[in-house]
């Protein structure tokens, strides 16, 4: 297989966008919340993101969904990283849940520590938000050690994204570091 064939499979298995929703709908999905909460929450947090990019693509803010440019990336991962503050305030009050409370936050300061680096260089939100998932799932379930194996694919991913050129290997680097500093501190230091 062709090293970007194989980078390109990598990059959209570990899709930035697919990561970075997928981190707050697993704390829904797992949570003893009613149900109806659940399903709003978790359309709430996969649809407004999505909205918001379709929108901003609509109105030629955003050329791709990998936001490839990095000029194109401060209006959505700011208005992104409002959208996860809003709702992480909204399922704080509604829910009391120290499972909610501590992924929703830590995705709304991750997300908030990407826009902010945006700014000034470009970071890899593949390696952001692929590394909060992990981190996630370790600190869901800490019972399933195994889970700890999905840092195996870090490597991977920070590969696929350097081959397809979309980043350097030092912002990849710096995706992982961030995103790990903040986890940590979150989920197994506060």
């Amino acid at each position: 297989m062709p090293k970007k064939k194989l980078a390109r499979i990598i990059s959209e298995v570990f899709n930035g966008f697919f990561t970075m929703l997928l981190t707050p709908t697993l704390v829904f999905l797992i949570s003893d919340i009613q149900l109806i909460y659940k399903i709003i929450f978790i359309t709430l947090y996969i649809s407004l993101p999505l909205l918001l990019f379709f929108y901003l693509r609509k109105i030629g803010k955003v050329s791709d969904y990998e936001f490839t440019k990095r000029e194109e990336r401060p209006l959505y991962f700011a208005l992104h990283a409002t959208i996860f503050l809003l709702l992480s305030i909204a399922a704080i009050l509604l829910f009391k849940n120290p499972e909610i409370t501590t992924v929703t936050t830590t995705a709304f300061v991750v997300s908030t520590a990407l826009t902010i680096v945006t700014l000034f260089w470009k970071i890899s939100g593949h390696m952001i938000f692929s590394t909060l998932l992990f981190f996630t799932l370790v600190f869901l379930f800490p019972n399933l050690s195994f889970l700890w194996l999905f840092f195996v694919f870090t490597p991977a991913i920070a590969w696929s994204r350097v081959e397809l050129g979309k980043h350097t290997w030092m912002q990849t680097v710096a995706g992982v570091a961030v995103s790990t500093v903040i986890a940590v501190t979150f989920f197994f230091v506060l």
